[in-house]
């Protein structure tokens, strides 16, 4: 019951952080090209496709260990 607890929030976090990151390599390209906001909210749309990547693996991992 507790490793389901832990898991779940393995998932939340690693949507968040995937988002954070993209959001904070954007701002970085911003100010290094004078782009802002432009890139900043594509490393966000980028990081938040990726935690759902993310997601959807770990929920497909956790249907087929259900069906062993």
């Amino acid at each position: 019951m507790r490793d389901d607890y832990l898991r779940h929030a393995q998932i939340g976090l690693e949507l968040a952080a995937a988002v954070l990151l993209g959001f904070w390599g954007g701002y970085k390209l911003d100010g290094r090209f004078g782009t802002a906001p432009w890139l900043m909210l594509a490393g966000a749309a980028a990081g938040l496709a990726a935690g759902f990547y993310l997601v959807l693996r770990e929920l497909f991992a956790k249907e087929e260990e259900g069906k062993k």
